[in-house]
């Protein structure tokens, strides 16, 4: 860490004006890449990771991937490199400043009075951030109730059960997957998961979800664990599970043995609504690279000030998640106590990250919240529209007003697997920009792509307008029935 901020600024002071860019930029997509687990790598041949985006930006081509990842967008990668270049400034500020600084934006604008953030390299790290806090309030049993896991993320249920969900760990190590991370062999685990969809793929009611939420908790206090809650504010195709208001309700009921976690790591619920869970008392999981379209992956557990009163008395241990988390992603007031069994002291890449996915986040938040709505609607019945145009597709879901903005989901009409046309689309063609869709889920018996919005989409159209957005998804519609054919 220290070396590479002495090495770059070698390279600042011995490069010609005109070759510091390409330097910097070159550190910074380096950079940008690192700090993550193998999913996050790049293809030595293509340059893009597992889900097709590169470390840098790519204007050329069409992303409507946010609900999986996108290119890091122009804006996002200027606010990265400023950073980086400020880092190499010597005595500008400790990288221990600028992470502090990171979290109270993060929290400047999700948080509420006294809350924390701790940064995580993925939203599925999230879960392991969560699932160790958790342990360390219960001196006990655990219970994880998890949402729809076929629609959160593959590693989620690895991760919800203590369990490396990769061979490599995000900070480099080498680990079993599957098997428990080291010091929680003997941690008393238990696993369980609510689905939102029957086998067939329709969606459940809310209030069947709730109840079962109600029921499973009950059943694990009553038999001496912590209940971990998750609450699901959007799944991969934009649908939720367990509503607030019951978990409100089932967190007042056993005060102290619940720990409700909100899984919001797609982003795409008002700020106002995460400061309310917040304030609630939730714990919350963001990523600034879904919605937001920052680089994947960078994720955050926010944590209300009461949480972070009892966690400092609990002073819970982190060296179960050495493989995963750097001392400088903990805020101040929990970093005495977790620091200690941690290995690496910061994940530069991370706070790279965060940078990118924080100037997009803020520029989207500084639009008038009616204008933003109004668009997100404006794209969902544009994307309706063509996606009921074309007979070979059809439309996973009714619209429904609790459905994240910005995200439909579609699948062949003939229930055909449209994972070809979504890798023929990626690589383009003759005449045809590469197009990125969310990645295939299966809903049911079928599979969907999901055709998405993100925030700096929505942020440009302000100056653009919305015929900008309308025309590219025309040429990704067309460009999806030519590789159908």
């Amino acid at each position: 860490m220290v070396a590479t901020a002495a090495k770059l600024r070698g390279e600042r002071k011995a490069a010609p004006a005109h070759g510091l860019a390409g330097a910097l930029d070159r550190q910074l997509a380096l950079l940008i890449a690192s700090g993550g687990d193998e999913r996050i790598w790049l293809d030595p041949v293509t340059r893009r990771n597992r889900y097709g985006a590169p470390a840098a930006p790519a204007p050329g081509e069409l992303w409507f991937s946010s609900s999986t990842a996108s290119a890091v967008s122009p804006r996002g990668w200027a606010a990265a490199r400023a950073a980086l270049e400020r880092l190499a400034e010597p005595g500008c500020f400790t990288i221990a400043a600028w992470f502090d600084q990171l979290r109270a934006r993060l929290t400047a604008l999700y948080g509420a009075p006294g809350a924390e953030a701790v940064l995580a390299a993925s939203g599925t790290e999230t879960e392991l951030v969560a699932l160790s806090l958790a342990l360390a309030l219960a001196g006990g049993p655990v219970v994880n109730i998890i949402v729809a896991p076929g629609e959160t993320g593959s590693g989620v249920p690895d991760a919800a059960s203590g369990r490396h969900f990769l061979g490599r760990a995000s900070l480099g190590d080498e680990v079993a997957k599957g098997g428990r991370l080291a010091g929680w062999d003997a941690a008393h685990l238990r696993l369980e998961a609510i689905e939102i969809r029957r086998a067939d793929g329709s969606l459940r009611r809310q209030v069947d979800v709730d109840q079962e939420a109600a029921l499973r908790v009950e059943r694990a206090v009553t038999g001496g664990a912590l209940a971990l809650l998750h609450v699901l504010d959007a799944s991969k195709t934009g649908r939720a599970g367990v509503s607030r208001e019951a978990a409100a309700q089932i967190l007042a009921r056993y005060p102290g043995r619940v720990l409700v976690a909100v899984d919001a790591c797609q982003l795409r619920c008002p700020a106002a609504r995460i400061r309310g869970d917040v304030e609630a008392g939730f714990a919350v999981m963001v990523t600034g690279s879904k919605f937001a379209a920052g680089p994947a992956f960078c994720g955050a557990l926010l944590l209300p000030a009461e949480l972070v009163e009892r966690l400092a008395r609990a002073r819970p241990a982190a060296a179960a998640l050495a493989p995963y988390s750097a001392a400088l992603d903990w805020p101040e007031r929990l970093r005495g106590a977790v620091a200690p069994g941690l290995v690496q002291g910061a994940n530069l890449g991370l706070g790279l990250r965060w940078a990118a996915a924080l100037a997009e986040i803020e520029a989207y938040e500084a639009i008038p919240g009616a204008w933003r709505a109004a668009v997100l609607t404006e794209f969902e019945h544009a994307v309706r529209d063509r996606a009921l145009a074309d007979a070979a597709l059809t439309l996973v879901d009714a619209p429904s007003r609790s459905a994240a903005a910005g995200l439909v989901a579609v699948a062949h009409a003939d229930g055909g697997d449209p994972r070809r046309a979504w890798l023929a689309l990626a690589r383009g063609g003759p005449g045809r920009r590469p197009c990125h869709l969310g990645q295939p889920v299966a809903v049911g018996s079928r599979w969907a792509l999901r055709v998405c919005a993100s925030m700096p989409m929505i942020t440009d159209a302000a100056q653009r307008g919305f015929a900008a957005i309308e025309a590219d998804l025309d040429e990704a519609f067309e460009a999806w029935a030519a590789v159908r054919r």
